[in-house]
């Protein structure tokens, strides 16, 4: 019955993921399936509750998803209780999706906090990153699946070509120089920002030396009038702001490679002894070329790699949840 309905009824999906504050938002509008109209917004939290309001107003086959980066949570290649036991993870504290023959995991107590965070939202349905990346398996065997976002890394290993071997997952820690910390603090985030050494385009430097012109420019030239300076102080913010994202992403691909090359040595250490031949990664933001490069030289791995929009995933697999 609820199959035929869809063929009459309209139905919004609502896919969301937090940066920092800011909310990233995608609406969908279907019918029979097919995608009548999409759009795709950033809110604040207080803009993000009004507009699920209004949707729900609006229609009140509306379902809201999102996805779940906390920690304790991964793949295991059975459904059997039995084999959790064996790898010394204890079922009682633990929800298990089971899939076909390997399952997926999350803590009870890290998913319970975070659906008390999401119950404000209304949150319909709530995705683990690894079932995202168990959905792009490309049935080859000896191959490694990352997903790369600018919060997190969820990373599978198959060895066979239907279930994974291994997961691990990573949290990306967001840089943010506060007043309101310690001097101690502040000095520890910005030697992490210090201590990166592979920047080989001076471009970024050449912006640095670029605002330290515009500054000697505004003292040459007093007749500037104030909608100017605000214009150049505007620019100069911009190009600040603009560097330091720069600097924060390098950090981070920095962190993600040795983050893959980490699990890649757990696996042959502790669950297999078949050596990796093929790897695929999947990114929502923007990453650098060197970044895919450095993978294949560290890793030996042939490698492919395809951007993706997370929220399109996060709704496409809602609607899958629907169709069940």
């Amino acid at each position: 019955m609820f199959k035929l309905m869809q063929y009459f009824i309209k139905e919004t999906l609502i896919a969301f993921y937090i940066i920092e504050d800011k909310y990233f938002v995608q609406k969908q509008i279907i019918k029979k399936n097919e995608i009548l109209s999409k759009e795709e917004f950033e809110f604040s939290e207080e803009e993000f509750l009004e507009f699920i309001k209004i949707s729900f107003l609006e229609n009140t086959q509306t379902y809201v998803s999102t996805i779940i980066d906390t920690f304790n949570q991964g793949c295991v290649d059975s459904c059997s209780h039995s084999r959790y036991k064996e790898i010394g993870i204890k079922i009682e504290n633990i929800k298990i999706l089971c899939l076909k023959n390997y399952s997926i995991f999350i803590g009870m107590y890290e998913l319970n906090q975070f659906q008390k965070e999401m119950q404000k939202f209304k949150v319909d349905f709530v995705f683990s990153p690894f079932l995202f990346l168990s959905m792009k398996n490309k049935k080859i065997k000896n191959t490694l699946y990352v997903l790369y976002t600018k919060n997190f890394m969820a990373l599978l290993i198959y060895e066979d070509e239907d279930k994974p071997k291994y997961s691990n997952l990573y949290k990306f820690e967001i840089e943010v120089v506060d007043e309101n910390l310690s001097e101690d603090d502040n000095e520890e985030i910005e030697e992490d920002i210090d201590d990166i050494e592979d920047i080989d385009d001076i471009e970024d430097i050449e912006e640095i030396e670029s605002l330290d012109d515009i500054d000697e420019s505004i003292d040459e030239d007093t007749e500037l009038e104030s909608e100017d300076l605000e214009s150049l102080s505007e620019d100069i913010l911009e190009k600040d702001d603009n560097i330091k994202e720069e600097m924060i992403n390098l950090k981070n691909e920095i962190d993600a490679l040795d983050f893959i090359k980490n699990s890649i040595k757990d696996y042959y250490e502790n669950y297999s002894d078949r050596f990796l031949e093929q790897g695929y990664v999947f990114y929502n933001d923007n990453v650098s070329n060197k970044f895919f490069k450095n993978i294949e030289e560290e890793t030996f791995l042939e490698l492919k790699e395809e951007k993706i929009n997370i929220l399109d995933s996060i709704n496409n697999l809602a609607l899958k949840e629907l169709n069940v």
